[in-house]
């Protein structure tokens, strides 16, 4: 959560800074200052697919780009549940589920009103104090896609309407509104 709404590596109080590094997916790790530079989204989302097949192209988002769109899609929030806790201190491994409802567009594409949601498994490797030193992430991006690409792409004239409506403006019969 911290990656998410800190963006300074010193207020963390959950890791240790000296020391953290994120590995998503077997990739190389990313240290806390680069992970929190990437911002946490593009950091779980990059991926070395070539760009025409990359649902989501993390190089070209912000931090806070990156925020924004999941924020749109997400207003009532993008929980992360821990389903299961298979070993306990130094090293952490769990089950865990990401998971909200799908209520604004995303990359064009409409929104379903269903829950988007991908399962995976996570280990933390921990020092004395309990405070993170490694991460490692594994799950399969395209589950998540998967529910953020299910709607219909959306026409440049879907979304002009929608401006209207929501601004306001009216035009055209009212019967067919």
């Amino acid at each position: 959560m911290e990656l998410s709404h800190k963006t300074r590596l010193k207020d963390f109080k959950t890791i240790n800074p000296d020391k953290f590094k994120l590995f998503v997916n077997g990739r190389d790790g990313l240290s806390g200052e680069e992970t929190l530079k990437l911002g946490s989204y593009n950091a779980l989302l990059k991926n070395s697919l070539p760009k025409e097949f990359q649902y989501y192209n993390a190089e070209e988002e912000s931090f806070e780009s990156s925020h924004e769109a999941f924020r749109s899609v997400f207003p009532r929030g993008f929980a992360w549940e821990v389903l299961a806790v298979y070993t306990g201190p130094p090293e952490i491994v769990f089950k865990f589920r990401h998971w909200g409802f799908s209520q604004g567009p995303f990359k064009g594409h409409a929104p379903t009103g269903e829950i988007v949601q991908f399962y995976g498994l996570a280990t933390l490797k921990v020092d004395e104090s309990l405070k993170v030193e490694e991460v490692e992430v594994y799950y399969d991006p395209a589950e998540l896609f998967g529910g953020l690409l299910k709607g219909p792409p959306i026409s440049e004239s879907h979304i002009d309407n929608e401006a209207n409506k929501s601004s306001g403006a009216t035009h055209g019969c009212p019967l067919f509104k």
